[in-house]
């Protein structure tokens, strides 16, 4: 369509004024150059229809959605309907939205294992440097169910901290560079996978921070 903002273009006898520019998608590029005009239908007056543009949902849909078509449109001399597809972009779109898929369900989990194994790391000798702390607190009546929901707790603070930081700063990036932004329900799901991946990593160093001697820990110079 023209790059026009307002003008009259006449047409079939009639006048159409020039609104804007319509974006026109991909699966409409054929009929380019495109202009689109209302127009008032008679339920009186049958109109012909010259092309008819169905979209499927799914790449796989497309197959059963043309022989639906057909079936409907019941049409007296079927040699004058051509049909004409994209089941083989279809086809290869999901084996390419289907490589990716797992090609990136394997990149997160690896990911997110590397991820649990630096925290664990960390909040092991973060243990280990306060483990005089964690015997005094043992000493005083502190349960080891206590000293485990402590650092629980605080692992999955620091890690919703990490998490809000880190979406944040990829949408930034994204909106930057103009690539296309996930929705709210992808940054959630990642926030809630991180600070259960912490939290799950946290287990086993609260676990030996809780089970100690706490006589043997006030020891510890």
């Amino acid at each position: 369509m023209p790059d026009a903002t307002g003008g009259v273009v006449t047409g079939a006898g009639a006048e159409f004024a020039i609104a804007g520019r319509i974006p026109v998608p991909d699966y409409l590029r054929f009929l380019e150059p495109l202009i689109v005009a209302p127009q008032q239908i008679d339920s009186d007056d049958p109109h012909t229809v010259s092309i008819l543009v169905v979209i499927a949902e799914r790449p796989d849909l497309v197959s059963p959605v043309s022989q639906v078509v057909l079936s409907v449109l019941a049409v007296d001399d079927p040699t004058k309907v051509t049909l004409t597809t994209s089941e083989g972009l279809a086809t290869l779109r999901a084996l390419i939205e289907g490589q990716l898929g797992s090609f990136g369900r394997n990149l997160v989990i690896v990911i997110f294992a590397l991820t649990a194994l630096l925290v664990a790391a960390i909040l092991y000798g973060f243990v280990m440097l306060r483990r005089k702390d964690f015997g005094r607190r043992r000493a005083l009546g502190a349960s080891q169910g206590l000293i485990i929901g402590l650092l629980l707790t605080q692992m999955a603070f620091l890690s919703g901290i990490g998490a809000v930081i880190g979406c944040a700063a990829t949408a930034i990036s994204l909106v930057i560079t103009g690539d296309p932004l996930p929705g709210i329900a992808f940054f959630v799901a990642v926030s809630v996978l991180a600070i259960a991946v912490g939290v799950i990593a946290a287990l086993l160093p609260a676990s030996v921070a809780a089970r100690r001697d706490p006589l043997a820990e006030l020891r510890v110079p």
